[in-house]
């Protein structure tokens, strides 16, 4: 949903045609936006309140945006609220916001509203510059830092950084529609912390035929799953000849030791053992084999294979929706 667009349709408003009243307003909270909108006129049929995220205000001319949000509106209703998960755009740029009344048939906009106040939106966020070098197995990725900086008692949900092969810079498109690269579980920050100097020799997972554009994505676990929070385009393409040979799957190091506090990462473990016997693994088993174990959510499975490796079953603490209770209770059905 983070995907950008051009908000570009003309308004089409004929007499008694609904309309965005003048009390209308949105409000973040976590994850989630409040959405608020008083309907003026005809509201029979349906329809859809969004709210968008603009590189400028918008005025019926194309603009490009990301549409952080959308409420459905059926029937007769004089007036909408709604709370709806909220999808931002990556970066930590300004936006223009704009709420928008689409008709829910075919997306074209039926009036719209622009708000007096940029946005810029709190999220993890890299900071300084990032660079990487290819290897024939192998990639070495730099970060000067990653930093959170929501209020101090805002734990951030686990963090990864991947490599990515994309058909067209990400700031374009906003979307991971190419190949993975490379990738590594960096863990949890607190609000108003920061990772300094990171340095991470990770197994280059692919080498895709053709010319790509090469972006550093920095993602974070949600609800939703994991949502891109900000990026870096680098400037030059890679290219790969068709007959470049495969590249073995080998499995993913953890990040190397920051050289400043806190969230220190320590050295990457070596391959994970095998499963004790009865056990299920949480470095080599599926999605499907760790959600069949009793009492292990499917989503939480998932945050699982994102998070990997882990040097110890301890370390699923930090996984989102891990507790020490959970992990109690699972500790007798996992291993290595």
């Amino acid at each position: 949903m983070q995907t950008r667009n051009t908000l570009q349709t003309p308004t089409s408003l004929t007499p008694g045609a609904l309309r965005l009243g003048p009390d209308h307003g949105y409000a973040f909270d976590g994850d989630q936006v409040q959405l608020n909108a008083e309907l003026l006129g005809d509201a029979a049929g349906n329809w859809a309140l969004q709210l968008w995220a603009c590189d400028a205000p918008f005025d019926g001319q194309p603009v490009r945006g990301t549409k952080v949000a959308e409420v459905a509106v059926g029937g007769d209703e004089a007036r909408v609220s709604a709370s709806v998960p909220a999808f931002p755009p990556a970066g930590h740029a300004q936006h223009a916001m704009v709420l928008v009344l689409a008709d829910g048939s075919d997306g074209s906009i039926r009036d719209f509203a622009n708000f007096p106040l940029p946005e810029q939106f709190a999220q993890p966020r890299i900071q300084g510059t990032a660079g990487f070098t290819l290897g024939d197995s192998q990639v070495h990725i730099t970060v000067d830092g990653i930093d959170n900086p929501r209020a101090a008692d805002n734990l951030s949900g686990s963090l990864v950084a991947e490599l990515w092969a994309l058909p067209a810079p990400f700031g374009e498109r906003g979307n991971t529609d190419g190949v993975q690269l490379a990738g590594v579980f960096l863990g949890s920050l607190a609000g108003q912390h920061g990772w300094q100097h990171l340095a991470f020799e990770l197994p280059l997972a692919a080498r895709p035929t053709g010319t790509w554009h090469v972006a550093l994505l920095l993602r974070e676990w949600t609800a939703a799953g994991y949502v891109t929070r900000d990026f870096t385009d680098f400037p030059l393409p890679v290219s790969w000849a068709a007959e470049a040979a495969p590249v073995a799957e080998v499995e993913p190091a953890a990040p190397v030791t920051p050289a400043k506090k806190p969230a220190a990462k320590k050295a990457a473990p070596k391959a994970a053992a095998k499963a004790e016997a009865g056990k299920v693994s949480i470095n080599t088993a599926s999605e499907a084999e760790l959600a069949a174990v009793k009492g292990l959510p499917k989503a939480v499975a998932a945050a699982i294979v994102a998070a990997r490796p882990f040097k110890q079953v301890d370390d699923l603490l930090a996984v989102k929706g891990v507790g020490a209770k959970l992990l109690d209770k699972l500790k007798g059905s996992l291993a290595l």
